[in-house]
């Protein structure tokens, strides 16, 4: 990031009312790793739904409902920074993804999968849930795939229905679209819904597979 003082109060009297917040929240984003190292890393990259529209949002492959959008914490809140804002302070995505990855993998340590088994005790899928609007980070998390890898193979599926909530199924012989009540249930339940649509996740990287649709 570049700009000094006289930079930052030009940049302020540049923004509007609406954008003052957000202008604060993003010189604290980039201030508070200076001032204290271990200060918690501001900067999240989540999975949104793409009906937002996000000032700023990447598009996945394929994917018809679901974007990557950067946020900024404040508290349990998301403020979505504005083009302009990155581009006054040179900050560009490959340094938020970066940080974002960082309070991802923070993010995925602190939740514990929940297995759902069959009668059989075959896992069918795994839950992860948190009080916090956190799961729509972690699951981007560079070593998300490691959770799993023992328990439901090198490739699964995902579906993140809202911010606080993930299902992870195996890729192999998986059954997941029978499990479209529970999804769209989640999809609905909070005022912070993501998607219903499907991703499969491996070494290869993420890539869009389905999306739940009504029987």
């Amino acid at each position: 990031m570049r700009g000094g003082p006289l930079d930052v109060g030009r940049w302020v009297l540049d923004v509007g009312c609406s954008q003052l917040l957000v202008a604060v929240l993003f010189l604290m984003a980039f201030t508070c790793r200076t001032i204290a190292d271990d200060s918690p890393e501001p900067w999240r990259v989540i999975l949104e739904s793409k009906s937002m529209h996000r000032p700023i949002a990447w598009e996945i492959p394929g994917a018809q409902r679901t974007v990557i959008a950067p946020v900024i914490t404040d508290g349990g809140e998301y403020v979505y920074p504005s083009q302009k804002i990155l581009d006054q302070f040179h900050v560009d995505r490959a340094e938020i993804e970066r940080r974002g990855a960082a309070a991802a993998a923070a993010d995925l340590a602190t939740l514990k999968p929940r297995y759902e088994r069959n009668a059989k005790q075959v896992i069918q899928y795994a839950e992860l849930k948190s009080d916090r609007p956190i799961v729509c980070s972690a699951v981007l998390a560079p070593k998300f795939l490691e959770m799993f890898r023992d328990t439901l193979g090198d490739k699964v599926l995902l579906v993140v229905p809202n911010r606080f909530t993930a299902y992870v199924f195996p890729a192999l012989a998986s059954n997941y679209q029978d499990y479209y009540p529970m999804v769209l249930d989640a999809f609905k339940a909070t005022a912070w819904p993501v998607s219903v649509e499907v991703f499969e996740l491996g070494p290869e990287g993420m890539r869009t597979v389905g999306l739940y649709q009504s029987p």
